[in-house]
């Protein structure tokens, strides 16, 4: 019986100095990789349509650049913060990890193979989509799921667009970041904040 008390009193004093899940680490990193993410890619959907520079295609670079070290600062303040994973949370950070070494492999892949304009965009529209989804679900936030479902329908009609109309795709990614990251991760922030 001592034993069992013993164990209640250290999960009672350390409940208060370790935070479970409601408020994930990094729960910033939404906003910010969907701004770069909408500025790089509306950036390259205007230099292509409006002043034909090919070359644009090739500005979603910008991003991770930028994203990774700012992503990094972040996360190190954040670090200080004792926090617990649970397995789902696990599985999503695992998600996100796999996302995004999917884009930037197939990013790279894909642009060298001079095919980029095939797959490459409705792909990230539906990573972003399905991995909004399951942090909605995991976090039982109804903006973010809904915001994944519009970006991984994006991404499925963004197939459709081919041939001259490829150039379209590059607004169906920044439209997919401002539903499924910019949107609710702002929303997210401010319920995480109680404002």
């Amino acid at each position: 019986m001592e034993e069992n008390f013993d164990a209640l009193e250290v999960i009672a004093r350390t409940r208060g100095k370790v935070e479970m899940d409601s408020v994930p680490t990094g729960a910033r990193l939404f906003p910010l990789w969907g701004w770069l993410t909408a500025i790089f890619y509306l950036a390259a959907f205007i230099l292509i349509l409006l002043f034909d520079q090919k070359w644009a295609g090739w500005l979603w670079t910008g991003a991770p650049a930028i994203g990774i070290p700012w992503m990094i600062i972040i996360l190190r303040k954040e670090h200080d913060k004792a926090h617990m994973r649970t397995r789902k949370s696990r599985l999503v950070l695992d998600y996100w990890i796999f996302a995004a070494c999917a884009i930037g492999i197939g990013g790279f892949v894909f642009g060298f193979a001079d095919i980029y304009e095939i797959a490459e965009n409705p792909l990230i529209c539906l990573l972003v989509g399905i991995g909004a989804l399951i942090t909605g679900e995991e976090l039982r936030f109804r903006p973010m799921i809904i915001g994944g479902l519009v970006a991984a329908t994006i991404g499925i009609g963004a197939f459709l667009l081919q041939g001259d109309l490829w150039v379209w795709q590059e607004l169906c990614v920044a439209v997919s970041a401002v539903s499924a990251l910019i949107i609710p991760g702002h929303m997210f922030e401010k319920q995480a904040n109680g404002v």
